[in-house]
């Protein structure tokens, strides 16, 4: 993805450029940093990224640190797959926090339980969950 920062992003063979990302955030202080996700295909760690959204603002978002996945978490629109010049598919079974409304990403995965999955809020300070499976 270029443009986008993300820590591990050299490990993955792309250089970070951050001197050309804008400065502010667009809602950076609305996604909550405690918890990092799990990518929802496979259960892998998320890395938290920056991307352009225009030359004021910049989004904030989780990618899938596997090599050849790209699955990602935004906080409007959960978790999916972009693809360049098209708007995100949304998935309808996405679960959303009733208390904010907001997606709920991954945030654990009990295997020993045939495949129960725990979910968080993405809003800061928010201690919703919920478990599937």
């Amino acid at each position: 993805m270029a443009g986008v920062d993300c820590p591990a992003s050299a490990a993955h063979g792309n250089p970070l450029n951050t001197a050309s990302l804008p400065h502010v955030v667009l809602d950076s202080a609305s996604m909550r940093a405690d918890l990092l996700p799990l990518c929802d295909k496979h259960y892998r760690a998320m890395e938290p990224c920056v991307a352009p959204f225009n030359a004021d603002y910049s989004i904030d978002f989780f990618r899938c640190t596997d090599k050849f996945c790209g699955r990602c978490f935004g906080e409007r629109v959960g978790y999916v797959t972009p693809r360049r010049g098209e708007p995100p598919i949304v998935s309808a079974n996405q679960p959303r926090c009733e208390m904010h409304g907001r997606p709920m990403f991954i945030i654990s995965v009990d295997r020993q339980r045939i495949l129960k999955i725990r979910y968080a809020c993405a809003e800061p300070g928010c201690t919703e969950t919920m478990s599937m499976g």
